[in-house]
């Protein structure tokens, strides 16, 4: 955890005496501390970090996101405060528990997501992008291998991380570019019932392929289901053919598999 006596002042001073909790359900490596009205996010520079910082400010007004209260960079870390998201995330017990009001709200979520027009976007995350990144990340050590899906390397079948990038540099499929979350996972998704109040964490947004948040989505709408609330892998299913039936298309598998691959190198 990032020691807090070392905060900027311009952070320090919105949030002296305030009463806070940690935040253990993110898995980006920041450090989230938790106010009632407020969240600060403590975590190294990088292109996503100033990714975030640009999308959060776009998408006010046209989206329902946390607003910037302040920013600041210090000492090669980037601090970002901003309002709380009202609402539980997608993978709270009782959104689980309720999983088809879950699963619309999902749905919601996506389509909001492709109606919001590119044409001035500031950020893109297409597959040129995140494989220029993915390298970058091989080669400085920064691939976490111990988060990999073991079958990556057993049922996939690749040799080792270089292996899964070549494959995936040869194989990119054709892409469906829209506005686009780039981490839709249910933890950054928030839901009243099946309404969506807001969306989490948009370091990786920006232009990209529609299937990047289908394949994430249907990804951690799996784990939380088998993982967490015991769901059977046939019901998983179920919920997996709701969630496309309320699409109004059915799932390209193929892509689903890339785009699942590729975030291994993330």
């Amino acid at each position: 955890m990032f020691d807090l006596n070392k905060l900027p002042k311009i952070i320090s001073n919105k949030i002296t005496g305030m009463k806070w909790t940690c935040d253990e359900i993110g898995m980006s490596g920041s450090t989230i501390l938790l106010f009632d009205e407020m969240v600060l996010k403590i975590e190294k520079i990088s292109r996503s970090s100033e990714h975030e910082k640009l999308l959060l400010g776009w998408l006010d007004g046209k989206l329902s996101v946390p607003k910037i209260i302040e920013t600041a960079t210090h000492d090669g870390y980037s601090f970002l405060l901003t309002s709380r998201l009202h609402g539980e995330m997608a993978c709270s017990e009782n959104s689980l528990q309720n999983i088809e009001d879950t699963v619309a709200a999902l749905v919601t979520g996506l389509k909001m997501l492709w109606q919001i027009g590119i044409s001035n976007c500031p950020c893109t995350n297409t597959i040129a992008d995140k494989l220029i990144q993915a390298e970058y990340n091989i080669k400085n050590g920064l691939v976490d291998m111990d988060d990999f899906n073991p079958e990556t390397f057993t049922t996939e079948g690749f040799n080792d991380v270089p292996d899964l990038y070549r494959h995936l540099d040869r194989n990119r499929p054709a892409e469906d570019l829209v506005f686009s979350h780039g981490d839709f996972c249910l933890p950054n998704v928030f839901v009243s019932g099946s309404n969506i109040t807001g969306f989490l964490d948009w370091g990786n947004g920006g232009i990209a392929d529609r299937w990047q948040d289908i394949a994430l989505c249907a990804r951690s709408l799996r784990s939380n289901c088998i993982e967490y609330a015991g769901y059977s892998e046939e019901e998983y299913q179920k919920y997996k053919s709701l969630l496309f039936n309320e699409l109004g298309f059915g799932p390209d598998e193929e892509k689903m598999r890339y785009y699942v691959l590729l975030d291994e190198l993330f």
